[in-house]
């Protein structure tokens, strides 16, 4: 079973491996063509509202590359947690908790992004800018008590 559970969750983890560094690839690829770095900017650079506009770039990098990274970085520590015989740990409660901000962050600024490149609108904020790190927080805190009654099974056994 523990052998299943593990190939399943390599494969799992390797997807989500992929279709991270994809994601952070596109990321950047749209960052850059907002900048213009190798080619004509695409984001309308002028003086109104340029700090604004920094800010949402830089945050859209920023906060995308670090949501992408939380969870490349946990499911690596899934696979060797299940290795290990546990699911369990402080290490991936963290990253969870961790992971609804950010991603707060990063939803707040990709719905802002057009404004880069010349939208009137001053700042849009979706639904799910809010449910998922909702979403998230309940998630770190079923996670949490997880890892207390895991702790609390080892200590009994």
């Amino acid at each position: 079973m523990k052998t299943k559970l593990s190939k399943r969750m390599s494969v799992v983890t390797g997807l989500v491996i992929f279709f991270g560094v994809l994601n952070i690839l596109l990321l950047l690829a749209k960052a850059e063509n907002a900048v213009g770095i190798w080619s004509n900017p695409l984001g309308k650079w002028n003086e109104e509202w340029y700090a604004w506009k920094v800010l949402i770039l830089a945050g859209y990098v920023i906060f995308g590359l670090i949501v992408n990274i939380l969870t490349m970085v946990f499911m690596l520590n899934s696979i060797k947690l299940i290795k290990c015989g546990e699911f369990f740990s402080k290490r991936n409660a963290n990253i969870i908790w961790w992971s609804a901000p950010v991603y707060f962050l990063s939803g707040l600024c990709a719905n802002n992004f057009p404004i880069i490149y010349g939208a009137t609108r001053f700042i849009m904020i979706y639904p799910d800018t809010f449910f998922t790190p909702l979403l998230l927080i309940g998630i770190a805190i079923i996670y949490s008590a997880g890892v207390r009654l895991s702790e609390e099974n080892r200590l009994t056994v």
